[in-house]
């Protein structure tokens, strides 16, 4: 009898690891395709221009097609690429070539030739944007 009673605890206790062995690989197979999607939606990649004018000249060689990840801002790939100084939250200078504010002369951007209606920290890049910063006397 005791051993009868032996061989049921012991069966019950295989069935309970058993049990609890296949919930965790579910678990972690769960977790794993969670991380697997928002790794693929992290690293999906846009493919951008990025263009520099001044008095309404292209600086040939300023303009450049880059690959940023998906939730990039304007900002974020200006600086990934070019030498910027910043003051105040303003964008003074970009590949050496200065505000000049006796002149009126300011950096300003725009995406797909519209101006958009928050900053360049905020504006998050699309598949195929063009991204003009320009350095112009204010009209």
């Amino acid at each position: 009898m005791k051993l009868i009673k032996l061989a049921l605890i012991g069966v019950t206790a295989l069935s309970l690891v058993a049990c609890g062995e296949t919930a965790r690989q579910e678990s972690d197979s769960s977790a794993a395709k969670s991380t697997s999607l928002v790794e693929s939606q992290v690293n999906e990649t846009l493919s951008i221009d990025i263009v520099l004018e001044e008095d309404e000249k292209e600086v040939d060689t300023a303009t450049k097609k880059l690959e940023v990840s998906e939730g990039t801002t304007v900002l974020e790939a200006l600086k990934k690429e070019y030498e910027v100084v910043e003051e105040g939250g303003f964008i003074t200078s970009i590949e050496g070539m200065k505000q000049d504010e006796k002149a009126g002369k300011y950096w300003m951007y725009e995406v797909n030739n519209t101006n958009p209606t928050v900053g360049a920290a905020e504006y998050e890049l699309q598949d195929g944007d063009q991204v003009k910063w320009f350095l112009n006397a204010s009209q």
